[in-house]
């Protein structure tokens, strides 16, 4: 695991074991921004990702954070989306999340529900890695 995905990690379980459990999305989603932007990542939340139909721009869909590679040409690192939702991950937020990662040109990004114990996943377009939130430091 590279040093990007494993600071991630640790802002999350921060967040998560800050705030604890029932919050809404955007609250864990302003949380985490925070703990991001203090190591030092450039961040964006709710950023627009377009998606194009034979070429041509129909709509968005928004990400909730991106980490970008630099202020400058804002290429995207790692995108993450998050669920504060009572069921279990499912594979229609993994395929939303895939949906994100190839209209942007993405290799990764990082799946995670809070609600109560946190379930954790990185995806990239070929694999789907469970992380176990009790292994975070």
């Amino acid at each position: 695991m590279d040093e990007l995905i494993q600071n991630v990690l640790n802002c999350i379980k921060k967040v998560k074991d800050e705030l604890g459990d029932f919050y809404k999305e955007n609250i864990y989603q302003n949380a985490l921004r925070i703990e991001l932007e203090r190591m030092g990542y450039y961040c964006g939340t709710e950023v627009i990702i377009p998606i194009h139909y034979s070429g041509i721009y129909i709509g968005f869909e928004r990400a909730d954070i991106v980490i970008y590679q630099s202020i400058a040409p804002y290429n995207i690192k790692l995108i993450i989306e998050l669920k504060s939702q009572s069921t279990r991950l499912t594979n229609k937020e993994t395929v939303q999340l895939k949906k994100y990662l190839k209209n942007v040109n993405c290799e990764r990004g990082i799946l995670v529900n809070f609600y109560e114990v946190p379930e954790i996943l990185c995806v990239t377009d070929e694999s789907t890695e469970k992380i176990l939130y009790d292994t975070l430091r």
